[in-house]
């Protein structure tokens, strides 16, 4: 096993590990700082700030280091390797490099969006100088917009180039580009090209400064009022591990979370954006019973007993159920949701809700040459799939129903033409979107007798249906999911409940008369996980923190979970 020296103390490194000296002291809870380097990009050395004393100690005993300081982003730790990164002269060196930084950088930090996750105020405090001895003139440069989603304040920005080497090394579409050189340096995009690729949102992300900034939330939050919770993308089948982050009961922004297994470092701007739909006007607000003609708002109790009479009445009178399930609900809404069909009646029928798939998958492959503008050596490049199938959880809404089922999976265009031979239809929703159902397919279903809908949003289903229940959104709940990759992954709810809403895990018990205390996500899973084999190691509702690998066995990682200071900057103060 290689050993290495850091500021005096022994480390024993990693089977496999291949980090270079900023990931290797990280590893062992030692901080070395910098700017321009990520762990995704190739090593250009740009801003100095990582540099460190380095040597090597020989088979003898004898450590030799080397004369000048040397950056730690490009120094590759094997057996032997010393560092040393809290000497006199490498903290002298960080106030120097931090004062050259901050010559031509404005002081706003009350008015830039950055404040609260900024790399300068970090290390200006924690490794810069008290006094500012610069009284010349400071070279001002301009504003732009790189694109209308994403604007560049130049006089913010400290050239680490990481928005640049994202841009020819990750997407490949270069859209950024370095003008002029030292002082007069400026990041700028081609005339009539703008920053407009599918994961542009990620530079905002990648930038340590407030150079790189989202319009999209500019000046609506300050950072430290933001509470930040991990959850997973509904947007697409990928499964992304993002960050949702809100104050006073709104969702105000999404940013990535790292899993080297499913999404890396990104997430593309459909799944950015996508927050929206938790705060959208038309959620449904309570429980509604359709009569005479129109719904009427119903308190929980009454809505409750009504719901179970009339399903009693009709089940002792031996009338089948359809039952149809959104692949937006999570693996324990499913399971739960099966388990409630299942106890009303054995005549039953369960099918998949509509799968909603657009165009083709879109993958961004790089590799260690394409783009790339410095050494690869420490590089793991990953791949990012924009999947083409738009929900969640199919995979695991499929593996419920297949147990629960015993036969292929139902489709929704099936399940329609089901419709005149069962008299209940029950849909169990979930969609963040309203139009995930057609008024045609919402006449064909308004055919049966008793039409029950769960869902989170106003549709024409909603406005159909005899009994409509509103149930918390995704933003609402915990859970887990499936991706297009069978990786069972769990989220945390990032939001209170509305007023006058459950979660449908919470509905269900009630439904079933196992009582009216929160239900617990993971209590569910522990229970589906004895039951249903495809689900069978999640053995007592525990996930790891980058999810289950159903179907196989996870490559070993070394650097999985290194979370890059600025790019995890918000999550990191959570």
């Amino acid at each position: 096993m290689a050993t290495i020296i850091i500021d005096g103390q022994n480390y024993d490194l990693p089977e496999g590990a291949k980090f270079n000296a900023i990931q290797a002291a990280r590893h062992f809870g030692i901080e070395i700082p910098y700017y321009c380097w990520h762990p995704a990009l190739s090593v250009v050395a740009n801003c100095r700030m990582c540099e460190i004393e380095v040597g090597s100690k020989d088979a003898s005993g004898e450590i030799k280091m080397l004369p000048r300081l040397t950056p730690g982003c490009q120094t590759p730790v094997r057996d032997g390797t010393v560092l040393v990164t809290d000497s006199v002269k490498v903290l002298e060196h960080r106030k120097n490099i931090m004062e050259l930084l901050l010559i031509n950088h404005p002081l706003d930090c009350p008015v830039c969006d950055q404040a609260g996750e900024c790399g300068l105020q970090d290390y200006s405090y924690s490794h810069g100088r008290a006094e500012h001895r610069f009284v010349e003139e400071r070279n001002v440069k301009p504003r732009k917009e790189v694109s209308d989603l994403i604007v560049l304040n130049t006089d913010r920005c400290i050239m680490c180039t990481r928005c640049v080497r994202f841009t020819r090394e990750i997407t490949g579409t270069a859209e950024l580009q370095v003008m002029r050189r030292g002082d007069h340096g400026e990041i700028a995009i081609f005339p009539d090209h703008p920053l407009d690729n599918p994961l542009a949102g990620n530079v905002v992300d990648l930038c340590p400064v407030g150079a790189l900034l989202d319009k999209d939330f500019l000046h609506n939050q300050r950072v430290w009022f933001l509470s930040k919770h991990d959850t997973i993308c509904t947007g697409c089948s990928t499964g992304c591990n993002i960050s949702s982050e809100e104050n006073a009961g709104k969702v105000w922004r999404h940013k990535p979370r790292h899993n080297p297994y499913v999404n890396d470092y990104w997430i593309c701007d459909e799944g950015r954006y996508g927050y929206k739909s938790a705060n959208a006007p038309d959620l449904l607000a309570g429980s509604y019973i359709l009569d005479g003609g129109d719904h009427h708002g119903a308190t929980s109790d009454r809505f409750f007993k009504r719901l179970n009479e009339d399903l009693t009445h009709r089940i002792l009178d031996k009338q089948s159920v359809l039952a149809i399930f959104s692949p937006f609900l999570s693996v324990e809404e499913a399971f739960s949701a099966a388990s409630w069909v299942k106890h009303l009646t054995n005549r039953n029928t369960m099918a998949l809700g509509p799968v909603s798939v657009l165009g083709q998958d879109q993958t961004y492959s790089p590799d260690k040459l394409t783009g790339r503008s410095g050494d690869t050596s420490f590089l793991v490049p990953r791949p990012f799939t924009i999947s083409a199938e738009k929900s969640p959880n199919k995979a695991g809404v499929s593996f419920v129903i297949n147990h629960f089922q015993g036969s292929n999976v139902v489709s929704f265009e099936d399940a329609l033409k089901l419709v005149p031979s069962n008299p209940i239809v029950i849909v169990f929703g979930g969609s963040p979107n309203s139009d995930w159902i057609t008024p045609e397919q919402s006449a064909e279903i308004r055919k049966a007798e008793r039409v029950i809908l769960f869902d989170t949003t106003i549709n024409v289903l909603a406005d159909a249906a005899d009994y409509v229940a509103g149930m918390a959104t995704f933003a609402e709940k915990a859970g887990s999911y499936v991706n297009r990759d069978n990786r069972l992954q769990h989220f945390d709810a990032a939001l209170p409940l509305r007023d006058g809403v459950w979660t449908l895990l919470d509905i269900l018990a009630i439904l079933r008369g196992v009582g009216r205390s929160p239900i617990e996500s993971r209590t569910i899973l522990a229970e589906a996980a004895e039951k249903i084999l495809a689900l069978a190691k999640a053995v007592g509702g525990q996930v790891p923190e980058f999810g289950l690998n159903l179907t196989g066995q996870d490559a070993l990682i070394p650097d999985a979970g290194f979370q890059d200071d600025w790019t995890m900057a918000s999550l990191a103060k959570a």
